[in-house]
């Protein structure tokens, strides 16, 4: 049986969500596909410079914390189990999924892809993986009914992400009329307008999966997703005129405050018993629509946003009342009932309705008919999240894959098709291809504050001293030892090897280097030589040459230490700082950088750069290449889909001990975290020998001080990216256009948590 994965959303629990994800499931079994729902949730909110630049984007902030404190929604214990029991009857997961390389690994376990239904594709809510970019072969791809949700796309940035997305596919469709319009404006394809999944079963079918709430009274079932006050003054009239009591599935707080009967542990089951025995129906939801209309029931639809709602969804309520000619049902005007309410004609409803469903179905079997058996000729691909560690290009046996720059300043990977015999040894060591990795955690881990006794140490490095006194421990002791350093004649971080007791070439890697290295040639170095060596490097490229040398069983000569990373910036970025730096401040091409500076202190960060007998220092709140690091906008891509913000694959974790716990430390302090046994039994040497001070501490520390979640890519990255390419614009400019918003933001946040606190 062939495989078909379904990118949606199906986490959500609400109605609409929950009972479109199971419809488009039913509806492909049906058609003799094994269904798997892509088992991924997006965390954080889309990024985009349109609201950053509006001052009344802060004030509708602020009005919405207020507001939602008198309208919190309800948490129901019983409704969250019915939710559960109902999705795990009707619905299969594949294996989590948290990123892109996640995400493309399940090309080689699916014939087909489908993404829809439900808003995934909203402008507000912008996402490419919705939009299946994780998928090879754009042939394999099918939208069925996506909701795009609004008639216009304000933002030019988000208009233009999704330009690049909907481009790429050849099986095309969309839930309302507007969204087919918006497809054709932006990227000139046709997309046809199907049916959301939830009305191709029928009511028969949805019978097969209700969930008995009991016998009942005639009652009018009022289901609203928004709490405007006029449309529920509009529902008690209703009431009053028919005599018929209400049932309220609630939603917020306030509907338990209404003085009407409230229905809790409803689940998407228990919602189709209400719907089917319901006398009448009031929603503002497009789903609470469509249910109406598959079982038959008179009802009324309600506008939820206002017209000046910039997120005006209320066309997806009207497409489909216009769709079934039911335009009659919509309450413009909230002060007046119709003379008979409860009449509701759906002759010609049904009969568009299973035309219109017919078309439907049509439409989904033939693009998964036509995707699965055509011809498929794509490129051997890696994977789709690349670091550019290099340990693929070192066992390739071609030959065929090169490290280097790519336009954007990041080192990737670049492999030669032609040369390439796709023995997929390269997928063998990726650190993308793999989850071999070991999770952090806090029952287990131990977590300690780590600083050098040795003064000197904690003037000249980044914080506590951790790497430095590691390495030289065990260089004493035998070990090679691989770290980054600076090389000011490139303008480029390199790692390279220190012999074993060479302890002052080791004074080379002191310091922070907030650049992608370039660790290839020095790993290829490792690997042949196979002597002991500790290696220093960010989790990525440990986990590549963790799986490197676990490929030929030598990895017990290996201790590995990966740096607590938050992201590295585009190169180009920093070549830019340094060149337009050179004009202004006169130091030279070639100048020293210290990038953390400890002369002031070590809470504050400092960039130091040195060259032509002149002298640079400046604080990170208003140092231009600072300010670009610190709010991650032009990190590598790899960064935005890390998989080792709480996964190692190293000996030892380092970093700074950022938080409340320390602030008031001036000559800096280390989080380190011992992962494997060999960590601790170093650690513990470097206690006993008097090396360094170690503290156990409490290792949530790690989640509560590091942000270890990765940070959401912003809309605009391809522009940001491109003008920090361009010569005619400076950085200033750059900046200006592109992070002043968000610095402003920043601010603000810090006075709201003070004022909070």
């Amino acid at each position: 049986m062939k495989k078909v994965a379904l990118m949606t959303w199906s986490q959500y629990h609400n109605f609409g969500t929950s009972l479109q994800v199971t419809a488009s499931t039913y509806t492909m079994r049906k058609l003799g596909y094994e269904v798997d729902v892509i088992n991924y949730m997006a965390h954080g909110k889309l990024v985009t410079l349109k609201d950053y630049k509006d001052i009344n984007h802060y004030i509708r902030k602020i009005r919405k914390k207020i507001k939602s404190k008198k309208s919190k929604s309800i948490f129901d214990e019983a409704r969250e189990t019915a939710f559960h029991n109902f999705l795990d009857k009707n619905i299969s997961l594949t294996e989590e999924c948290k990123t892109d390389s996640d995400l493309f690994l399940l090309n080689e376990k699916y014939d087909a892809f489908v993404c829809g239904s439900d808003q995934i594709w909203s402008p507000s809510n912008f996402n490419a993986k919705y939009f299946l970019n994780f998928v090879e072969d754009p042939q394999k791809m099918i939208a069925y009914a996506p909701s795009i949700g609004l008639s216009k796309i304000e933002d030019i940035y988000v208009k233009n992400r999704m330009e690049d997305n909907i481009s790429r596919f050849v099986h095309l469709s969309i839930r309302e009329e507007e969204g087919a319009k918006l497809i054709k404006e932006i990227c000139n394809k046709e997309a046809k307008v199907v049916l959301d999944p939830t009305l191709l079963l029928t009511s028969n079918e949805w019978d097969t999966m209700n969930v008995s709430v009991g016998k009942s009274k005639p009652y009018i079932l009022c289901y609203f997703l928004g709490n405007n006050a006029n449309n529920w003054s509009h529902v008690y009239k209703l009431s009053k005129t028919t005599n018929i009591p209400l049932r309220i599935v609630p939603v917020f707080r306030l509907d338990y405050e209404r003085g009407y009967s409230v229905v809790d542990g409803v689940g998407p089951g228990e919602f189709l018993s209400l719907v089917k025995n319901a006398s009448f129906i009031c929603t503002d939801s497009f789903h609470g629509t469509a249910f109406s209309i598959i079982y038959n029931k008179p009802f009324y639809a309600y506008e939820r946003f206002t017209s000046k709602d910039e997120n005006n969804q209320n066309s997806r309520i009207y497409n489909i009342l216009k769709l079934f000619e039911l335009e009659s049902r919509l309450v413009r005007d909230t002060k007046k009932i119709s003379n008979h309410p409860l009449d509701c004609d759906y002759a010609i409803s049904n009969m568009k309705l299973e035309k219109k469903r017919k078309e439907s179905k049509e439409y989904l079997e033939n693009s998964l008919n036509e995707a699965i058996n055509a011809n498929k000729t794509r490129e051997f691909k890696i994977t789709n999240t690349c670091c550019g560690c290099g340990v693929c290009s070192i066992v390739c046996p071609k030959k065929a894959i090169e490290i280097k720059r790519d336009k954007k300043g990041f080192l990737k990977s670049f492999l030669d098709q032609d040369i390439c015999i796709k023995c997929k040894k390269c997928k063998t060591v990726c650190p993308f291809s793999n989850k071999t990795m070991s999770n952090i955690d806090k029952d287990i881990h131990n977590l300690y504050m780590l600083k050098s006794t040795d003064k000197n140490v904690l003037e000249t490095t980044a914080s506590g001293g951790a790497g430095f006194e590691i390495a030289k421990y065990l260089s004493i002791d035998g070990y090679d030892v691989v770290g980054c350093f600076y090389d000011k004649e490139k303008a480029e971080a390199i790692h390279k090897i220190v012999n074993s007791g060479d302890v002052i070439g080791l004074n080379v890697f002191k310091g922070s280097k907030y650049l992608q290295s370039n660790t290839k040639d020095v790993f290829a170095e490792v690997f042949t030589k196979l002597r002991k060596t500790v290696i220093f490097g960010t989790p990525c490229q440990i986990t590549g040459i963790d799986l490197l040398l676990k490929s030929k069983n030598k990895r017990e000569n290996y201790i590995l230490v990966d740096l607590i990373c938050h992201g590295v910036p585009s190169q180009n970025l920093w070549y830019k700082y340094l060149k337009e730096g050179s004009k202004r401040y006169g130091y030279g091409i070639s100048p020293d950088v210290k990038f953390r500076d400890k002369s002031k202190g070590w809470r504050d960060k400092f960039i130091h750069i040195v060259g032509n007998s002149k002298s640079y220092l400046s604080n990170e709140s208003k140092d231009l290449f600072y300010r670009f690091f610190l709010l991650r906008h032009s990190n590598m891509e790899a960064c935005y889909e890390c998989n080792f913000r709480t996964r190692s694959s190293a000996d030892i974790r380092i970093g700074d001990y950022w938080g409340p716990r320390y602030k008031d430390e001036k000559d800096g302090v280390s989080m380190v975290i011992a992962i494997t046994k060999v960590g601790n039994t170093i650690l513990r040497n470097l206690k006993v020998h008097n090396i360094v001070e170690l503290e156990k501490k409490e290792a949530i520390d790690y989640w509560t001080v590091q942000c270890p979640q990765n940070p959401i890519k912003p809309a605009f990255y391809d522009e940001l990216i491109k003008d920090i390419c361009d010569e005619t614009k400076s950085l200033e400019e750059t900046l200006n256009n592109y992070c002043k918003g968000f610095e402003f933001y920043r601010k603000i946040y810090k006075i709201f948590k003070k004022l909070k606190s």
